[in-house]
C-alpha cells in the first residue's frame, strides 16, 4: 500500500509520527513502513521530539553549514551564474543541500499489528532544511510517499 503525505511547513523540524501510525493503525497488518521525501533539502530522520536536543542539531548545522558564508567562500552551488541547468533567478541553498548530507532521504521502521514500532524517546520527524528566507514565514509544500510492505 502506498499513500502520500503532503506537508505544509517552515520548521526545520515536523513530527510525523502521529500521521504515520494513523496510516499504520488503518493498514493494520504486519510489515516494514518506509517513508521516502521527494526533496534534496527535506529529510525523514527517526529523532527525539525534544527542544533542547533540536536546538543542539541547529547549532551544529549553523556552525558547520552556516547559510551566510563570506563572499569569498561561498558554496559553489549557489553560483548560478556559472549552470546552465537552472534558471537565473533559482533560490540560494548550497548550505541546505550540504545539510542534507547529514540526514537521510528515507527511514523504514517495523509495524506490528497496525502499530509502528519506535522506541520510548523515538519519533518520525520531516527535516525542512531550506526554511525560506527568513522576511516572512512562508510555508513549502512538501511530499512524502509512504508505503506499507507487509511480512
Amino acid at each position: 500500500m502506498k499513500k502520500v503525505i503532503n506537508i505544509e511547513t517552515f520548521k526545520l523540524f515536523t513530527d510525523i509520527t502521529g500521521t504515520v501510525q494513523n496510516m499504520a493503525r488503518d493498514w493494520a497488518k504486519s510489515g516494514l513502513v518506509h517513508i521516502f521525501s521527494t526533496h534534496t533539502t527535506g529529510c525523514v530522520r527517526v529523532l527525539e521530539n525534544e527542544i533542547l536536543s533540536y536546538a543542539d542539531i541547529r547549532f551544529w548545522l549553523d556552525k558547520y553549514t552556516p547559510k551566510d558564508k563570506p563572499e569569498n567562500r561561498r558554496y559553489l552551488h549557489d553560483l548560478i551564474s556559472l549552470r546552465e541547468d537552472v534558471d537565473q533567478d533559482e533560490r540560494i541553498n548550497g548550505f541546505a543541500h550540504m545539510r542534507s548530507l547529514f540526514f537521510n532521504t528515507s527511514e523504514t521502521i517495523p509495524v506490528a499489528e497496525g502499530r509502528i514500532v519506535l522506541g520510548k524517546w523515538q519519533s518520525i520527524v520531516f527535516v525542512e532544511l531550506d526554511p525560506g528566507d527568513g522576511e516572512k514565514v512562508k510555508t513549502k509544500d512538501r511530499e512524502l510517499i509512504v508505503t506499507f510492505i507487509e511480512e
